[in-house]
């Protein structure tokens, strides 16, 4: 009852099920399995697609057509596509949105509507067939969202999508995300949509999610970043694919391998499923909010001078009254800025260079003790090996 249509097409003598939903009916579709009748065609639009979404259904009906359909309802829905027919390689990360059907005109433009160059994302503008007069009763909208179309025949317009999208070397467009999904997180500009990509693309994970949350209060600091924006912390969202149990930790650990720091969410929540709106697309709004920032496992007191040194200086700086030995720093409230500041006093208190990543691969008081120990015995052992070096008499 969900799915937004399915149709019988006759050609050829032969009836194929043409099946249409949004990109987030395919767990669903893949849980009640069978084969399309005929060859089959599966049309997915109204969100970003994700090959490895695409790859797992496939696998079951290896005949089957995926068109990856996009266009918005002011352009009349369906204006460009791209197929996967049977056999087609199906590329990691989101699929290309393709190219425009017969009479639509594309135009990708930045924020002067100039053209952009192939490669880099700009504002995708709909012109052509089928665009919307604008909207009922509402001029300023309309004149915000349909405007004069500057590289088209005299008197025509365009229409205003909010979707980034850029030019890839085959000609085939590729949607990155929303102009409204962009957000600035400690001074960096990040896609939501390209941490979902990631965060989906983890074998361990089926579906996956992003958001730009408020930080918690308990940390150190003022409440914005000093220019006037407040202070935000990135979060994921993932769903355990089929036979799989995750791990915040491991799956932040594994995107700290291929992503930026500042781009590897602070918390990941684990969720049975993501809500979605009545049309079948993803509701952010419904999204839990990530655990408060306590510790998840029972307290226990740090063992070692180390982990004392350590729990200590990561309480100052995340503004708590205690951490144990087994507490994780992004659970905590920690997240890729705090983790840089932590470096730097570890660095004053042990020593030591260390980086962000480290922090990242281990996020506990005692794993990062345990590497801190670790590269001091390392760096005596060294020093003990150079001294011995220097007192050896010279051979003969």
């Amino acid at each position: 009852a969900d799915l937004e249509d399915a149709a019988q097409v006759t050609g050829g003598g032969r009836e194929t099920l043409v099946l249409k939903a949004t990109p987030a009916h395919l767990p669903l579709l893949s849980a009640l399995g069978g084969q399309l009748p005929g060859a089959g065609q599966l049309v997915l639009g109204g969100e970003q697609l994700l090959g490895e979404a695409v790859r797992r259904w496939r696998q079951e009906r290896p005949d089957a057509t995926v068109v990856n359909e996009y266009g918005p309802t002011e352009a009349t829905v369906g204006c460009m596509e791209y197929r996967l027919p049977p056999g087609a390689e199906i590329p990691a990360g989101p699929v290309p949105i393709g190219r425009a059907r017969a009479g639509i005109r594309l135009r990708v433009l930045d924020t002067s509507l100039r053209p952009v160059p192939e490669g880099v994302a700009g504002e995708l503008y709909v012109a052509g067939t089928g665009l919307a007069r604008g909207y009922v009763r509402r001029p300023a909208l309309t004149a915000e969202r349909f405007t004069a179309d500057p590289y088209g025949p005299p008197g025509t317009r365009m229409y205003r999508t909010g979707d980034l999208v850029r030019l890839r070397p085959d000609g085939d467009l590729e949607f990155v995300g929303r102009t409204d999904h962009q957000v600035k997180i400690r001074g960096h500009r990040i896609e939501l949509g390209e941490v979902e990509a990631a965060l989906a693309a983890h074998p361990s994970v089926a579906e996956a999610a992003a958001l730009a949350l408020p930080a918690p209060p308990a940390r150190q600091g003022p409440a914005d970043t000093g220019d006037g924006e407040p202070r935000l912390r990135l979060v994921g969202y993932a769903v355990p694919a089929a036979g799989h149990r995750l791990d915040g930790a491991g799956i932040r650990a594994a995107l700290g391998a291929q992503l930026p720091a500042y781009m590897v969410p602070s918390a990941v929540v684990v969720v049975d499923a993501l809500p979605l709106t009545g049309n079948g697309k993803l509701d952010r709004a419904a999204l839990p909010q990530p655990p408060a920032q306590e510790s998840g496992e029972e307290y226990t007191a740090p063992r070692t001078p180390t982990e004392e040194a350590v729990a200590d200086l990561w309480a100052a700086l995340l503004g708590v009254e205690r951490v144990g030995a087994h507490d994780d720093f992004f659970e905590r409230g920690g997240d890729s800025l705090l983790s840089l500041q932590a470096v730097l006093r570890m660095k004053v208190a042990f020593g030591l260079d260390l980086s962000p990543r480290d922090v990242l691969s281990r996020p506990t008081v005692a794993a990062l003790a345990q590497l801190i120990e670790e590269r001091i015995i390392a760096e005596l052992e060294r020093a003990a090996a150079e001294e011995a070096g220097q007192d050896r008499p010279p051979s003969a």
